[in-house]
């Protein structure tokens, strides 16, 4: 089994992450796909990067189909358990997850703002029964997709959506 190559580092990915339009970065990162690799592999990579100390960040995609809440958490629930397996809460405690449905990309279908917050409420919920709530409340949970700048300010309130991915 030849194990694919990480993802070079990251200068750093903007994200605004509050109403008032307050920048941060996430600096230091590598960005892994749950949907372009098998949970495995993307465990596997994981692991590298925490050795490394480089900031891991995991990209969450429910592809070109737009899932139920019902099934868009059995998907993140069998992914991150899969991802995750082995892997410490202190070092999850570090993860940036990334919500970048593919459906909502260059505006071709935006998300509303309550799909969002039902999905990163999701998101956080599932790293929960993982691990603790502590290290939940931890993990940085970022929507990568389009949004509407009038639903915007409904997003960046909400307690489960820690910024919003300026690309």
């Amino acid at each position: 089994n030849l194990m694919p190559e990480l993802l070079p580092t990251l200068k750093y990915l903007t994200v605004q992450s509050t109403v008032g339009g307050q920048l941060g970065k996430v600096v230091n990162c590598r960005v892994l796909s749950l949907l372009a690799q098998p949970s495995l592999v993307v465990n596997h990579q994981l692991k590298r990067i925490l050795a490394e100390d480089d900031q891991p960040v995991l990209q969450l995609d429910e592809g070109d189909l737009r899932l139920t809440p019902v099934d868009f958490a059995n998907q993140v629930s069998r992914q991150f358990a899969n991802a995750l397996a082995g892997v410490s809460a202190a070092a999850v405690a570090r993860l940036v997850v990334i919500y970048a449905p593919s459906w909502a990309a260059e505006c071709r279908l935006p998300a509303d703002a309550q799909r969002i917050r039902i999905a990163h409420r999701q998101i956080r919920d599932v790293i929960q029964i993982l691990y603790d709530r502590d290290t939940a409340s931890h993990v940085q949970i970022i929507y990568g997709g389009f949004v509407f700048e009038d639903e915007l300010a409904t997003v960046l309130w909400d307690v489960n959506v820690d910024g919003v991915l300026i690309k």
